[in-house]
């Protein structure tokens, strides 16, 4: 008769590194669609209170931080662009240019458009981590 009291916990941590390298996977084909990301969040969020007490918890809290970062992040710079982009063209066409106004109604813009690489750096940057650290079975 086998005992299955110590398999249990070997299956279940196989399994959870599994589902931890399966959400930084899908993380990354993100970058070409960015709908698998909700995929990769929503088994993260699903089983992160299974994998309390291991490792992969902090691979699985990884992953929904950087999913809320990520969308905070590119919803906040779309939002600067939308709202003050117009201005900025209304105050040129009007013929109210004023320079330092339009440079200064401008810079959400430039500060947006600089913010996105960065955010995409610290992505790959810990998406890649991630990886790493869970093919080596180690925490984030």
């Amino acid at each position: 008769m086998s005992d299955d009291s110590q398999a249990t916990p070997i299956r279940s941590e196989t399994s959870l590194r599994t589902l931890a390298i399966v959400g930084y996977i899908l993380f990354l084909m993100a970058i070409f669609n960015g709908l698998t990301a909700v995929a990769g969040v929503l088994i993260a969020y699903i089983k992160r209170d299974e994998a309390r007490g291991t490792i992969w918890y902090s691979h699985f809290g990884n992953l929904i931080t950087v999913f809320w970062v990520m969308l905070l992040g590119t919803f906040a710079g779309f939002m600067l662009y939308a709202l003050l982009f117009p201005v900025s063209i209304g105050l040129i066409l009007s013929g109210h240019f004023v320079w330092p106004a339009v440079s200064l109604l401008s810079l959400p813009i430039v500060l947006t458009l600089a913010l996105w690489p960065v955010l995409f750096v610290w992505f790959l940057y810990r998406i890649i981590r991630g990886l790493i650290h869970a093919s080596d079975h180690s925490a984030y």
